[in-house]
């Protein structure tokens, strides 16, 4: 089991696990999967022109000669001007990217090393849960940034190995809201059942999800509800009796509507 710990608050939940720090546990940034460049430009908000001119120096740049980010950097910002637009698009697109080598940020990424990508799993417990703690990255875009690699990098490895492996993606808002979500994590929840990969998806508030979450979850357990947008989702999701609707916003914490397709109907429950 692996937690993306977005507020550094299970090591205080749990008795057993292992805490793997970021900073120690380097990512690699590009591995030529086309999707690479989608988590970048969903978290760090390329815009069209930016994404395919990252995607045009990658196509080019030998990143076995460059080695570092500071110098893919600079050969963005050296790149040759093929025609007008492109100088504003490059010095933005290298504005964005500048952020990942501010402070220790620089050690979250490696520019590429095969190794990293081919031994993820030995960072991961067999036995007890493995935390990764987010919390200790501070600006919010780098956090997803990583966040959205590690998922993505354990994913693809898990599967590769034929591993059975469930994630619980807390504050799930960060990854999959509505105005800003990463693309290859929304494939992952239509995909990635039946490699023997649970997602366990938690967040606050089902409004700001995208519609993925709502219909490609089997199992859902759903606290009070105040918000009426939310509650409208899961009326639509869950086809609730009225009396259990209505009864979502006064329910004592604890409690919860529990909804999976081993059962008829959802049912209210109480968790000890």
């Amino acid at each position: 089991m692996v937690i993306l710990d977005w507020h550094s608050e299970y090591s205080y939940l749990l008795d057993r696990y292992k805490l793997v720090d970021p900073y120690s546990n380097p990512l690699q940034l590009f591995t030529g999967d086309p999707n690479d460049i989608s988590v970048i430009s969903s978290v760090m908000e390329l815009t069209p022109p930016q994404e395919y001119l990252l995607e045009k120096i990658l196509r080019k740049v030998n990143l076995d000669k460059l080695r570092s980010l500071d110098l893919f950097l600079d050969y963005i910002e050296n790149y040759s001007e093929e025609s007008n637009w492109m100088k504003e698009t490059k010095l933005a697109l290298h504005r964005k990217l500048s952020l990942l080598i501010r402070g220790k940020y620089y050690l979250l990424f490696k520019l590429q090393d095969p190794e990293l990508y081919q031994t993820i799993i030995t960072k991961i417990s067999e036995d007890k849960p493995s935390i990764i703690d987010l919390g200790k990255i501070l600006d919010i875009n780098v956090r997803k940034l990583y966040a959205g690699f590690f998922l993505k990098r354990i994913v693809d490895t898990f599967i590769s190995a034929k591993m059975p492996l469930v994630i619980i993606v807390e504050e799930a808002q960060n990854y999959l809201s509505k105005t800003q979500a990463i693309k290859p994590i929304c494939d992952m929840l239509r995909e990635v059942r039946k490699f023997n990969i649970g997602l366990i998806i938690i967040s606050q508030s089902i409004s700001q999800l995208v519609e993925d979450v709502a219909v490609n979850t089997n199992t859902k357990i759903i606290h009070s509800l105040k918000s009426k947008q939310d509650l409208e989702i899961v009326e639509k999701a869950l086809y609730l009796d009225y009396d259990v609707l209505t009864s979502l916003p006064y329910i004592e914490p604890g409690e919860a509507i529990y909804s999976t397709p081993t059962i008829k109907k959802p049912v209210l429950i109480k968790i000890e």
